[in-house]
């Protein structure tokens, strides 16, 4: 397929000239048909005959009555003949119905004849049209004619004489009617010809327009391979560049892809290390205690306190192994806070705190778990160290937007004004004050794709995590 303006330019104008010849040479042949032509000729010889008249009546006065007799015969065949000067092919004469023939004139090119003779063949024919003209008092044209000839008469009363009437007669050659039949046709054809030209022009412009839109909306695609092929050929250039350039981006595409998985991974392992390292802050610490302890411990003391470090580690273990490997699952909010409650009421017993757990029915969020349950451990141990005893935590979870809502209450006084700048900004091995270290916790929960904050709400204080939830 041709260029849309290399094919404009050489199949339009081609079809539009080819249609404006074709109606050309039909008006043409309908001018020349034998129909036409003789129409045209009855109205010119109804015209000339009308002038010839006029002509001859300007020999007379007004006044002067109709006369018998023909006078000033020389005067009337002058003014007949100049009449007829511009008539050519016409001739004209005289009538008497009682006297017969008169005389008539020949105009031609070269000037104007006198004859006395006319065809007998055209007597009647005359005769019969200047009677009815006479008898009618107007204008009479008659035709004669066969396939290739009429003879056309025109006849009108003169009206300064009794019973004479002037006569004009001409014969038409007519085109032959096989000829203009044949020539219609071929123009016909013609017209054909650049109509099927114009709506292939426009079937080309249709498909054209079609298929630069497919390649607009393939180039602007980038999920899909661009095609080289195309039947547009000003664009084949620019494909070949476009499919080099999706390539080279593909290309630096899964490059960055890997080095992003990289950047992932680096992430992750830093992640575990953090946690690791605040996994073994709180065993150091519940070692230390152990320790402090142990003098004045007795058998049963130690060993609860050891099997609570026992429990720590078995933890620790489960999410150091896991962490990085498990894909993120749904979580029945109800089931995973109840748990979590169930896990650290033993710990919250040494100081008679209460822990208890909300949840909507059916509301569940997308996490790891192991990642998870360690960050949520790590903030509610967190709470426990630093709440006063006999008090209560609140677990709630509640859905918001695209997320569920895990709110952790506590009666404690909250983060001191000075410490606020370092909440979820510090990794603190061992916390000495509420709020601090827990950067930790922030940064496992954002792995996850939630968040956490904090509000001091009255006499509470609330941790508020946000998890994505599940998709229905």
């Amino acid at each position: 397929m041709q260029s849309l303006s290399s094919h404009t330019k050489h199949n339009r104008w081609l079809a539009i000239a080819m249609i404006a010849v074709a109606v050309g040479g039909l008006l043409v042949a309908f001018w020349f048909s034998a129909g036409e032509t003789l129409q045209r000729n009855q109205a010119l010889m109804g015209k000339a005959c009308k002038n010839a008249q006029l002509a001859v009546d300007s020999l007379y006065p007004e006044s002067e009555s109709p006369q018998q007799q023909v006078t000033k015969p020389d005067l009337m065949h002058q003014a007949l003949a100049e009449a007829l000067t511009n008539a050519d092919g016409v001739k004209g004469g005289f009538w008497h119905t009682a006297q017969g023939f008169i005389g008539f004139s020949l105009p031609t090119n070269g000037g104007d004849t006198t004859d006395v003779g006319i065809s007998n063949d055209d007597v009647p024919i005359v005769r019969s049209a200047v009677q009815r003209s006479l008898e009618q008092q107007r204008d009479i044209v008659s035709v004669q004619s066969n396939e290739q000839v009429a003879t056309v008469v025109a006849a009108c009363p003169e009206k300064n004489h009794y019973n004479l009437g002037i006569w004009l007669k001409k014969r038409v050659q007519f085109v032959p009617p096989n000829f203009t039949l044949i020539v219609s046709a071929l123009f016909v054809v013609l017209a054909i010809i650049g109509g099927v030209l114009i709506v292939r022009e426009s079937v080309f412009n249709r498909n054209w327009h079609s298929e630069r839109d497919r390649i607009v909306a393939q180039a602007e695609d980038s999920s899909q391979a661009v095609s080289v092929t195309t039947e547009i050929p000003e664009i084949q250039p620019l494909l070949m560049l476009l499919y080099q350039a999706r390539q080279q981006i593909q290309s630096k595409e899964r490059e960055l892809s890997q080095q992003m998985n990289k950047v992932i991974m680096a992430n992750q392992k830093t992640l575990i290390g953090r946690i690791a390292r605040s996994m073994t802050a709180l065993a150091m610490t519940e070692l230390e205690e152990i320790k402090r302890k142990l003098p004045k411990a007795n058998a049963d003391d130690i060993k609860e306190r050891v099997l609570q470090l026992t429990e720590l580690f078995s933890s620790f273990e489960r999410v150091t192994e896991g962490a990085g490997h498990s894909k993120p699952t749904s979580i029945d909010a109800e089931d995973f806070l109840q748990e979590l409650s169930d896990y650290h009421e033993s710990t919250g017993n040494v100081k008679d705190i209460t822990l208890t757990a909300i949840a909507e029915k059916g509301l569940k969020f997308e996490a790891e778990p192991l990642l998870l349950r360690f960050a949520l451990d790590y903030l509610i141990r967190h709470i426990i160290t630093f709440v006063p005893a006999n008090s209560e935590i609140m677990l709630q979870a509640t859905a918001e937007e695209n997320f569920v809502k895990i709110a952790i209450s506590d009666e404690s006084a909250g983060i001191e004004n000075k410490n606020k700048h370092l909440l979820f900004h510090a990794d603190e091995l061992a916390p000495t004050q509420y709020g601090i270290g827990l950067k930790v916790v922030r940064d496992t929960l954002r792995n996850q794709n939630g968040d956490i904050s904090y509000e001091k709400v009255d006499k509470t204080s609330r941790f508020n995590v946000l998890i994505p939830m599940t998709k229905a």
